[in-house]
């Protein structure tokens, strides 16, 4: 007979805790709302005005690690189960993470910030224990537990102390998100692509000797990208084009959705946890990744030949195949070559039974189709000064935003079921120590 959360609950562990691993999945779906209105918020409004009478609560460590390996932790090993001769060298990566991602590159890194500090989650580089194909599948609750809060600590890099210099006007702000956004108490998590590791690895796709796509520059008259000989050679096809705005097009449909993704489990975690909070636009990417008037998260920008500087990294922790990593686009197309097929290396975690059978069938990128990855690369660097062309290096859209409901507030404006009941009661389920008798949240002192 299966045990329940609450019967494996150690001494100590909140009471929310266990309402959160036992909250129904499907109720938290149907849950799933946008509440704005957290504690020691103020709206200045005519119509829906509101001041809390309570004091900012921060969220509490569990309460973060649970919200961060909800968005993005690691889930163990991709199975890989498509032929190996077909299929498999598209993959960047063995592990996987709670959302998917195209060929398991997990591009995707999440940044996040509270009164306390700012933060990446480097997860890129962690890997499972050998053999764990599902991380979390058979261990106790305790256990389970344990190993998410260990894998956040491992995994949490502090970039600066205090909440991240973002914009709090316009234009780096939409003013109608202004009042709520990074406000004290709050925690906000803020997604960043890498958008050159899936652009490179889909090169070797459309590049193969099997695909043959010919990339054109539709800003000079539809020329090949770098790639004419390859053309007259009748290594590419030029009755199979592809723009470059249409092969960005497509990078960037494929890589925005895992932002999606990652928000998307946040606020599934937040129904479960009975905290408020919700995803949005308002900030604008370049003054989040620091490129307006205020420092934001702090990334390099590099100046290209036209336009806007565009974010390229964040160094020595997160930083595209790119200038001025790299000396050039042959170097940077080296450097994720090594990083991918390292993937492959007799300690690397596989998820087979016979892992050394389904690694070796894997095939190589022809040397043709490697050299021509680069051509296009480096043509897209010297005309433009930049790659991509149209996307930014590093791409940040979405924003999710973790808080403490004001309950007085969704009580005061709206009919029952604003709050579910994992939201009245939290404070008195994961915060007592805070909670008055009725299980409200500490009030502000008098002003």
């Amino acid at each position: 007979m299966a045990t329940s959360a609450g019967e494996e609950a150690t001494v100590g562990a909140p009471p929310g805790l266990i309402d959160a691993f036992e909250y129904p999945f499907f109720q938290t779906i149907f849950d799933r709302k946008s509440r704005r209105v957290g504690l020691g918020m103020e709206i200045n409004s005519d119509v829906l005005k509101w001041k809390s009478p309570y004091e900012p609560v921060p969220l509490g460590e569990l309460e973060e690690a649970l919200l961060c390996m909800a968005a993005t932790g690691l889930t163990g090993l991709n199975l890989g189960d498509l032929d190996p001769a077909r299929g498999m060298s598209t993959l960047v990566q063995w592990t996987t993470r709670t959302w998917p991602s195209s060929c398991s590159n997990h591009g995707t890194e999440l940044f996040f910030t509270n009164d306390d500090g700012t933060y990446l989650l480097n997860m890129f580089g962690l890997v499972p224990e050998p053999g764990e194909v599902a991380t979390l599948s058979g261990k106790p609750f305790q256990d389970q537990v344990d190993w998410i809060v260990e894998l956040y600590r491992r995994a949490r890099v502090e970039l600066r102390p205090g909440r991240a210099p973002l914009p709090t006007t316009l234009p780096g702000l939409f003013d109608f998100n202004q009042w709520n956004a990074n406000q004290p108490g709050t925690t906000l998590f803020l997604p960043v692509t890498n958008t050159t590791l899936e652009y490179i690895n889909l090169l070797f796709i459309y590049l193969a000797r099997s695909y043959k796509f010919t990339i054109v520059d539709e800003q000079r008259g539809n020329q090949p990208a770098g790639l004419q000989a390859a053309v007259d050679s009748g290594r590419l096809d030029p009755d199979r084009q592809m723009t470059i705005a249409e092969l960005e097009q497509r990078v960037l449909s494929m890589l925005v959705v895992e932002q999606a993704f990652i928000c998307q489990n946040i606020n599934l975690a937040l129904q479960a946890l009975g905290l408020g909070g919700w995803t949005f636009t308002g900030f604008l990417a370049r003054y989040v990744m620091g490129g307006g008037d205020v420092p934001g998260l702090g990334f390099r920008f590099q100046e290209p030949h036209s336009g806007p500087s565009c974010p390229v990294g964040l160094d020595g922790h997160f930083e595209a195949f790119t200038p001025p990593y790299y000396g050039d686009m042959h170097e940077a197309v080296d450097a994720f070559m090594a990083m991918k097929w390292a993937a492959l290396d007799e300690d690397v975690p596989k998820p087979y039974l016979e892992p050394d059978k389904f690694a070796t069938a894997i095939p190589r990128p022809h040397e043709d189709t490697l050299e021509l990855v680069k051509a296009y690369c480096q043509y897209v660097f010297d005309t433009y000064g930049r790659f991509p062309v149209y996307l930014d290096p590093m791409y940040q859209r979405l924003t999710c935003q973790a808080q403490h409901v004001d309950p007085d507030f969704y009580a005061e404006y709206y009919p029952p079921g604003a709050l579910t009941g994992q939201h009245r009661e939290h404070m008195r389920r994961w915060h007592p120590e805070l909670a008055d008798d009725q299980g409200r949240p500490p009030r502000r002192e008098a002003e």
